[in-house]
């Protein structure tokens, strides 16, 4: 069994992450575009799959909880169906819809392996390796596009907190316990969670972190910055 500190901050990771894709979805629909990264939303669409449908489902709250996330991918790939092609030039308009469809079709297998190859049930590995990717993704996009559309600072700063959560949570599982309910200190904490050894907090786990953390900081940076020469109140802006 887990301690109450887990879930308690499991739950606030979720809700981070819930406010992350209504933003995503909303700003989708308002501005007649996509706000998650093409390869992102495939890789992470079929993780969901895999995890929610495939391997162990129902197992525990996360598992039924990615098949909510799924359904929310759905909605984010109907609106790159839709919108999408208008965000490229003629040559790789042609051809987005087919290969996104190809992209999903190609990294479920990929994401189905990768669980298994890597003996990672509770999708440390994979979950934070696909989110290493999208944050890198999100710069990308805001940079290609040259303009704050689809994306919004709530968006930005939720992803983080939900990581950044996410990470407490999974901190807080290697070092705490039913009868154990709190780390000794803060400081014990953080030196037992960086250096712990073993799954699910190993060291190449708390790398991914560290690189989802620093990669989300720079585009709420420069995100926060074109809002600001877009002449629009990042805090007004959902």
């Amino acid at each position: 069994m887990t301690s109450d500190t887990v879930v308690v901050t499991g739950v606030i990771c979720v809700i981070f992450w819930l406010i992350a894709y209504v933003g995503i979805i909303y700003r989708g629909f308002k501005e007649h575009t996509y706000g998650m990264p093409i390869a992102a939303l495939a890789t992470n669409l079929c993780w969901e799959a895999a995890y929610g449908f495939f391997i162990n489902p129902f197992a525990d709250h996360i598992h039924t909880l990615s098949i909510v996330w799924f359904l929310f991918d759905l909605v984010i790939v109907w609106q790159v169906y839709r919108y999408g092609p208008a965000e490229f030039d003629p040559p790789v308009r042609r051809y987005l819809r087919p290969v996104m469809l190809l992209a999903i079709a190609a990294a479920y297998p990929a994401m189905h392996l990768a669980f298994l190859e890597f003996n990672d049930p509770d999708g440390e590995y994979t979950g934070f390796g696909i989110n290493v990717m999208m944050s890198i993704l999100f710069i990308t996009m805001l940079v290609r596009r040259g303009s704050s559309r689809g994306q919004s600072l709530y968006i930005a700063v939720a992803k983080f907190l939900g990581t950044l959560f996410a990470w407490i949570a999974t901190a807080l599982t290697v070092t705490t316990s039913v009868t154990q309910q709190w780390p000794d200190s803060p400081a014990s904490f953080v030196t037992d969670s960086v250096t712990h050894q073993d799954y699910p907090l190993t060291p190449l786990v708390n790398y991914l972190y560290l690189l989802v953390f620093i990669a989300d900081i720079i585009y709420i940076v420069m995100l926060r910055r074109r809002l600001k020469a877009e002449g629009v109140r990042p805090w007004r802006h959902f």
